[in-house]
C-alpha cells in the first residue's frame, strides 16, 4: 500500500470560517462546490460607472469600499494560513500576509476619510475639495506603492507550477483586489477628483 501524501491542515493558523467558505481547509482536499460560489462572487456585472457625481459616489461605495474590505480580510486569513503551510519552500513570498495587513490599513483609513470629508466637500461643491482631493492623491499614490509590492513579490500573481490550490486561490484573490484598488482609484481620479480641479 502506498503511503498518502501528507496533508497540510490549513485550519489552525487562520479563520476557519474563512477557509470554509473558500473550499481549502487543507492543501490536500477542496470544497469545490465552496470555492466555485466564492469564485462566482468575485465577478462583477460590466456595467459602466455613472456620470452623474451623487450617483458615482454611491457607486464607488457599493461597488468598492464595501467589497474590498472584505476581499483584503479574506486574503490575510487565507495568506496567513498558507504562509504557515508553506513558509519554508522556495517560492513561497514571504512577508505577503503583513503587505496585505499594510494594504487594509491604508485601505481602510483613506475609506473613512472619503466618507466622512472628501465626498461630502465634492457633493457640496465645496472650495476646501481641491486641498482634501490633494491629500487623497497623495494617498492613491502610496496605495499603488503597497500594491506595486505585492505584485513583485508574487511574480505578477503567478503561482509556482507546485503550488497547491489555496495558494492559488491566494494569487486570484490578490489579483482581483489589486485590479479592484487601481480601477477605484482611476475612478475617483478620472471622474469625481476632477470636479475639485477646476
Amino acid at each position: 500500500m502506498r503511503p498518502q501524501p501528507e496533508r497540510l491542515d490549513l485550519i489552525p493558523q487562520a479563520d476557519p470560517a474563512v477557509l470554509r467558505r473558500w473550499g481549502v481547509s487543507d492543501c490536500g482536499r477542496v470544497d469545490r462546490p465552496a470555492l466555485v460560489r466564492s469564485l462566482a462572487r468575485l465577478q462583477d456585472d460590466e456595467i459602466a460607472p455613472p456620470s452623474d457625481m451623487a450617483r458615482l459616489v454611491r457607486h464607488i461605495r457599493h461597488r468598492y469600499h464595501r467589497a474590498l474590505i472584505g476581499l483584503i480580510e479574506d486574503a490575510v486569513a487565507l495568506a496567513e494560513a498558507c504562509e504557515a503551510a508553506h513558509s519554508g519552500e522556495e517560492f513561497w513570498p514571504h512577508g505577503l500576509s503583513d503587505r496585505l495587513v499594510e494594504i487594509l490599513e491604508a485601505l481602510e483609513d483613506h475609506q473613512q476619510r472619503e466618507d466622512a470629508v472628501v465626498f461630502p466637500l465634492l457633493l457640496a461643491g465645496r472650495p476646501q475639495a481641491a486641498e482634501a482631493v490633494t491629500t487623497m492623491e497623495a494617498e492613491h499614490a502610496r496605495i499603488r506603492r503597497l500594491l506595486d509590492v505585492v505584485l513583485a513579490l508574487t511574480q505578477g500573481f503567478e503561482a509556482p507550477s507546485a503550488a497547491c490550490v489555496s495558494w492559488r486561490v491566494l494569487y486570484v484573490l490578490t489579483c482581483k483586489i489589486d485590479l479592484d484598488i487601481r480601477e477605484q482609484m482611476r475612478l475617483e481620479e478620472r471622474e469625481l477628483f476632477g470636479a475639485a480641479h477646476p
